[in-house]
């Protein structure tokens, strides 16, 4: 009869000590280092490739600057934009979105290039909160509104 309460007294500890550590959003997965190069390195034992299954180059991008000025940033969808994003952002999407801005659109566009929309794009499809991807997601129209009053 002992043993069966302290069996049960176990299973409820390991219980609530995993679905603790299921809820809390503070456990993310994060670099090592966030300093440049070192946090390409430890993004590439993750992410070696973006969603297209493209290696990523020296620098974290799949992209050329001359491909990336060519893309429609308001027409892409969240689904197509992702391919664009950095190797830091499909590594480590979750410890990218505490970077996201909490006004979207109010910031001027100058601080938005094609691969942060992209990151932005992949964070509101890739989080493990679904607040922070609607959170995202939301910062994503309204950058693509903004995006498409300048023809862009």
């Amino acid at each position: 009869m002992e043993m069966n309460k302290m069996r049960n007294m176990a299973a409820f500890v390991l219980l609530t000590l995993i679905t603790h550590c299921a809820l809390a959003e503070d456990l993310i997965m994060e670099p090592d280092s966030w300093s440049f190069p070192e946090v390409i390195e430890y993004a590439r034992k993750i992410s070696p490739n973006n969603i297209e299954g493209k290696p990523f180059n020296s620098l974290g991008l799949v992209y050329s600057s001359q491909e990336l000025a060519t893309i429609q940033l308001s027409a892409l969808s969240a689904l197509e934009l992702q391919k664009y994003a950095d190797i830091v952002t499909h590594a480590y999407p979750d410890a990218v979105a505490k970077q996201l801005p909490e006004q979207c659109d109010t910031l001027p566009l100058e601080y938005f290039n094609e691969t942060s929309v992209a990151g932005i794009a992949c964070i509101s499809l890739h989080t493990t909160n679904s607040s922070t991807r609607d959170k995202a997601a939301k910062c994503l129209v309204a950058l693509q509104n903004n995006f498409a009053k300048i023809g862009r």
